[in-house]
């Protein structure tokens, strides 16, 4: 728990140090805000940088009260505590990638997201695709509880259901994943590859409800939906 929480609080603070660090550097008015084509539409103050640095520990501490949270709960409590430690790496990772894309934006007065020939949207798409590879990874290994995890009516009502729907629902989205990070990274370019990874996510959502739904109904009908 002690290595979580260094782990937890090393990487959430990262951003805001990094940001700390180039703020020198910088012009007074940056790009602060991009279209859909990627063009800068609106300028502001370099200290709108430390924004998402501060968001990016307060998240950190939200995740480590839900874990403290979750290690209440005896016989489940650790399972499901790694479980958000994992969720909250693959958040902070992908907020720390942010900052210092809109750091590299700043520093050179950006007038196009694209115009320094990397695409940083690519990389988070990527990232993101990456991290749903690891909650779909772990979702088979989360216990039933009312904190995290895939919580529908029916998962809730039954053990049973929710085992079966977070196996199930584990495997499609590890192999989402997948599938999202490869054609992101061949396939798509710039924001639409964020579209595909975040997509790709929202798409497997329904089927999974569907799924717990039709466990639920399953057991209902042999007469232990509670089981």
């Amino acid at each position: 728990m002690k290595n979580r929480r260094f782990v937890t609080w090393g990487l959430a603070c990262i951003p805001l140090i990094i940001v700390l660090l180039v703020l020198p550097a910088l012009p007074d008015t940056i790009p602060a805000h991009f279209d859909i084509a990627g063009n800068v539409n609106r300028f502001g103050s370099k200290y709108e940088l430390l924004i998402l640095p501060i968001v990016t520990i307060a998240m950190g501490l939200f995740w480590l009260l839900m874990e403290k949270i979750a290690l209440k709960d005896t016989g489940r409590g650790q399972q499901n505590a790694k479980a958000l430690f994992w969720s909250n790496i693959v958040m902070t990772l992908t907020f720390m990638i942010l900052t210092i894309w809109f750091l590299s934006l700043a520093y050179n007065r950006a007038e196009n997201i694209y115009q320094n020939g990397f695409d940083f949207m690519k990389l988070l798409a990527v990232v993101l695709s990456l991290g749903w590879v690891i909650i779909g990874n772990l979702l088979p290994k989360c216990k039933q509880n009312a904190l995290i995890g895939i919580r529908t009516k029916w998962t809730l009502a039954s053990e049973t259901v929710w085992y079966k729907t977070h196996r199930w629902g584990g495997r499609l989205i590890f192999v989402t994943g997948i599938i999202s990070a490869v054609l992101c990274l061949l396939v798509f370019d710039g924001m639409l590859s964020l579209f595909v990874s975040v997509g790709c996510l929202v798409i497997v959502v329904i089927p999974i409800i569907l799924y717990s739904y039709r466990a639920y109904k399953k057991l209902e009908e042999n007469g232990n939906p509670a089981r």
